[in-house]
């Protein structure tokens, strides 16, 4: 395992150090009883040494902790009903037709985000001086799934993740019979040594709710250090932990900034790439990279519509059931920044598919020009059953995109309190991607969007055809933010709202157009070269604090 997977969710990713919390006795990999004798969730037999990678002083570590399910899986809702109410967390366990589900307590509910406290990490010497111990939320949902029987599926169902954002409904996450979930227990630290221990442990209330014994819920591992310029080189092994922040995957709310050690790795190697973060004299968030997004090598090879006979373009009015309902988001994350002495007022914008089909958009180049044809294709239960023409993509050959957009996706105005048009931001065309689950509960929704077959590209300027793609019970975020945000120059103070429609000038075949557009009102004020901006509470909730999805 290379350190960039390392780190995928170390630096930048869910379940990050909250506070220091106590450990419980740790125990030594467990051994491995056959199938047929384990029940319910344990620890997966795990090696007893694990290789950690030291760059520039510092030691980078996943501990490698996995929890497996014999004999039944373990699936886990976290729903909430408002925005201003807490989310509630059930757990299921399935055995065959049987599902046994019962309520999580709330003091062990963080959220989207997992189990509160369920963790932790604790980095010693071989002769026992604790150098590092930290307490996170415990997610059965970790990007790697590797199976540990064969009773179990074929492949994985839940989701590789937990979290949400501010407008996210409900989440699913679990573990699959006869599957194993790798829980998040990377851990960074300077040090010096060469010889560590690494133990993790789940807490005695959350190993209660998972079933877990008393003398089952902890597992101690050697640390075997290698130098990781032997293994990349040392000139790029910044980006190579960090990986570069990409138009339109700029930003994942629930995520706390970036560590001080992540800034400065990023910036040894940012070159062009620097941190999206906020500019001088700008009152705006940071932006991060977004860690829900498909990436390169994600995408599955066996889903059913692969292979299956193409349609013929069709003007013919398609079926409800092979639609998606596109839902526009109020604004968020909104801020004031001025660059080269311009003032703007940058936001983050949101889009979701409310199901029950996916929105899938193709391009298709005509000749050399940078300019493809784009068609609509509709589905029923995985199989494609039409399409139709639908707009534009084109090639956007500006820093940071170098790919293409698709022209008719999404419009974000700012306008007066009576809709009077003021400005329109500086970006009006997209590259579709599931950036963040908004509710996985709808119809069709869509748990691993990145097994679907369906997978998301921006393409290359030699791109011949390109395949977009917003699953049920997914949405897209964009950050606004520099020359893409609104120009206050000429807009005095006073109050405005942020316009968004999704599916502007109607050429995407929707199931209906009654949820696409939406507004948040805003209060700007200041002088020039000091623009601020109030926003009001949101439903009851003022989504311009630090996320918290209790």
């Amino acid at each position: 395992m290379g350190i960039a997977a390392v780190l995928a969710f170390g630096l930048l990713g869910e379940g990050g150090a909250t506070h220091v919390a106590s450990a419980s006795t740790a125990t030594t990999a467990p051994a491995a009883p056959t199938a047929s004798a384990q029940h319910g969730l344990s620890i997966a037999p795990a090696a007893e040494t694990v290789t950690a990678y030291n760059y520039d002083g510092y030691v980078y570590l996943d501990s490698s902790f996995w929890l497996a399910a014999h004999n039944g899986s373990y699936e886990f809702w976290a729903k909430r009903t408002k925005l201003s109410e807490p989310t509630t967390l059930t757990k299921t366990v399935i055995r065959g037709t049987k599902r046994t589900t019962t309520k999580v307590p709330a003091s062990l509910v963080d959220g989207f985000n997992g189990l509160k406290d369920g963790l932790t990490v604790q980095v010693a010497t071989t002769d026992g001086k604790v150098l590092s111990k930290d307490t996170r939320s415990l997610c059965l949902g970790g990007m790697d799934r590797q199976r540990v029987d064969p009773t179990g599926r074929t492949e994985p169902v839940y989701p590789s993740f937990c979290g949400g954002a501010w407008f996210t409904k409900s989440t699913v996450f679990g573990v699959e019979q006869g599957w194993a979930a790798q829980v998040d227990a990377y851990f960074e630290l300077k040090t010096k040594r060469k010889n560590l221990v690494v133990t993790t442990s789940i807490s005695a209330p959350v190993a209660k709710v998972l079933g877990l014994p008393a003398n089952g819920r902890s597992l101690t591992q050697k640390v075997k250090i290698v130098d990781e310029c032997d293994t990349f080189d040392c000139a790029n092994v910044g980006e190579q932990l960090l990986g570069e922040p990409d138009e339109g995957f700029s930003t994942l709310a629930e995520e706390a900034p970036l560590t001080a050690r992540a800034q400065d790795l990023r910036a040894q190697s940012a070159g062009t790439h620097g941190t999206h973060g906020a500019e001088a004299g700008s009152t705006g968030p940071e932006h991060r990279v977004n860690l829900f997004a498909l990436r390169d090598g994600d995408h599955g090879g066996d889903h059913p519509s692969l292979g299956q006979q193409g349609t013929e373009p069709s003007t013919k009015k398609p079926a409800k059931d092979t639609l998606p309902d596109l839902v526009s988001m109020p604004a968020w994350e909104i801020g004031t920044e001025n660059e080269d002495g311009t003032d703007r007022l940058s936001f983050s914008a949101h889009e979701w598919n409310a199901g029950p089909a996916p929105l899938v958009v193709e391009g298709y180049r005509k000749g050399s020009a940078e300019v493809m044809d784009a068609h609509q294709f509709f589905y029923r239960d995985g199989k494609e059953v039409g399409n139709a023409k639908t707009g534009t993509m084109e090639y956007h050959d500006a820093p940071e995109h170098d790919h293409w957009h698709f022209l008719d996706f999404a419009s974000y105005e700012l306008v007066k309190t009576n809709g009077d048009l003021v400005t329109t931001s500086g970006k009006q065309s997209w590259c579709l991607v599931p950036t963040d689950p908004v509710d996985l509960s709808v119809p069709g929704a869509a748990w691993r969007p990145e097994a679907t077959g369906l997978d998301s590209s921006c393409g290359d300027r030699s791109a011949l055809w390109l395949r977009e793609v917003l699953p049920a019970g997914w949405g897209d975020t964009y950050s606004q933010y520099q020359t893409q945000a609104f120009d206050l120059t000429d807009v005095r103070n006073g109050t405005y709202q942020i316009k968004i429609t999704v599916n502007p000038n109607g050429a995407l075949h929707e199931r209906t157009k009654s949820n696409n557009i939406s507004y948040r009102t805003v209060v700007l004020g200041g002088k020039p070269g000091a623009r601020t901006v109030k926003v009001p509470a949101y439903e009851g909730v003022d989504t311009e604090t630090p996320l918290d999805l209790r």
